[in-house]
């Protein structure tokens, strides 16, 4: 297929969205899923005042659904610069692009690699404002974010059987390695980066299960291709899943599974309720708000 066809097929209106629906509902699904689990996990925190309880439960469901979207942000924007390497080292096969591609391929990826951070920064600051996580949550969930990828790369090398990414996937096992093991660190490092990056595990299996729904019926429906790359057609899945969570996150659609406390004003982090003194730890907690 010419770009132009593959122009036509994506942007024929009515596909997108009916795509974009599905998306929508799948998302909502998802934060319904999350609020719930969050929910469960709130109530062990033993908190005896009952409208600090609820500020508490509140701010907590909310931190954990901002963290999902933070990993599909984080997710969306590593797809982004592979798809795009991907592209042009399969497509672009003539000319002095080319020339000068394979020439400084290392160096230009290591610019798309700076530009999908930069992208990540706007889709969590811009696009969708996460009020409710710490810098260093975010750092666990975009860690995560690393593993949500590998395991994409594992089923389409394994499960699809197309060994295609096979260089990507030594490259991002390094990636991870790195983002891990360091020349500074030490072993209590590496522990602590592995236990803040798994609490986050309940959110990675919803996460794949939204993405694996979407390229189901995708790639059965026909509006995903293969031809222009797995990897590719599950970066434009993720494209309408980010379109997904900016329509949920700016109609305050959670509100309805969430109530707001009578009274409520945003708290910062350093008053925030889910810092306050209880004596009980959950599961779904991250590490910035382990009891005191």
């Amino acid at each position: 297929m010419t770009l132009n066809e593959y122009l036509d097929h994506y942007l024929s209106y009515k596909d997108m969205l009916l795509f974009e629906a599905l998306a929508l509902v799948l998302a909502i699904a998802c934060v319904v899923v999350i609020a719930l689990l969050a929910s469960a996990g709130a109530r062990k925190a033993k908190i005896r005042n009952a409208t600090k309880r609820k500020i508490y439960k509140y701010e907590y469901i909310h931190n954990a659904i901002e963290r999902f979207y933070e990993m599909i942000f984080s997710a969306t924007s590593i797809l982004s610069f592979l798809s795009v390497y991907y592209l042009i080292d399969r497509f672009v096969t003539t000319g002095e692009f080319r020339v000068f591609w394979d020439a400084h391929s290392d160096m230009l990826l290591l610019v798309l690699i700076v530009l999908s951070c930069v992208i990540n920064t706007l889709l969590d600051k811009l696009f969708v404002r996460l009020r409710m996580i710490t810098h260093e949550e975010k750092g666990s969930v975009r860690l995560m974010g690393m593993f949500y990828i590998i395991l994409i790369f594992i089923y389409i090398k394994y499960i699809y059987e197309n060994n295609n990414y096979d260089g990507f996937i030594m490259y991002f096992l390094g990636l991870m390695i790195g983002r891990f093991v360091y020349f500074d660190a030490s072993f209590k490092d590496f522990v602590a980066a592995l236990k803040g990056a798994m609490k986050n595990l309940p959110l990675l299996l919803v996460g794949l299960s939204y993405t694996g729904i979407m390229c189901l019926i995708g790639f059965t429906g026909k509006y995903l291709l293969k031809s222009n790359g797995v990897l590719v057609s599950t970066f434009f899945a993720h494209i309408f899943m980010i379109v997904a969570i900016f329509i949920v996150a700016h109609s305050h659609i959670v509100d309805l599974f969430v109530r707001r406390p009578k009274g409520y004003k945003a708290a910062t982090k350093e008053d925030s309720a889910m810092d306050s003194d209880y004596d009980d730890e959950s599961d779904f907690c991250d590490e910035g708000h382990l009891p005191k």
